[in-house]
């Protein structure tokens, strides 16, 4: 799992990059925000399933057969995952925003 995490901020580093750099064209800036939007949308559907499942771990040694599933009750992490949204968009939008004033400072000239 460690390996996965680190895997992925490789690729995401890698897409910043690519919408961020000088030499870059339009359409490998546009590309890059396609994908970083596609990379954090599936961060933000990750987020709101973990930190939303509220069922209980069933013990394998009372396991009893038509027992309903049992629900945690706990609901606290609901300002956890709204400050997660949050900050992923606006890493987003930084991002975005970062990569159209390079294009257009690398269009000016």
């Amino acid at each position: 799992m460690f390996l996965g995490i680190l895997l992925g901020i490789a690729i995401l580093g890698a897409m910043v990059f690519m919408a961020l750099d000088k030499k870059s064209t339009f359409h490998t800036r546009l590309v890059s925000i396609i994908a970083i939007a596609v990379m954090i949308l599936t961060v933000i559907i990750a987020l709101v399933v973990i930190l939303t499942d509220t069922r209980v771990e069933i013990d394998p040694s009372t396991f009893i057969v038509g027992a309903p599933v049992e629900v945690d009750e706990d609901g606290g992490n609901l300002l956890a995952l709204i400050f997660s949204i949050i900050f992923l968009l606006a890493l987003f939008v930084v991002i975005m925003v970062l990569a159209m004033r390079e294009h257009k400072r690398n269009q000016a000239k």
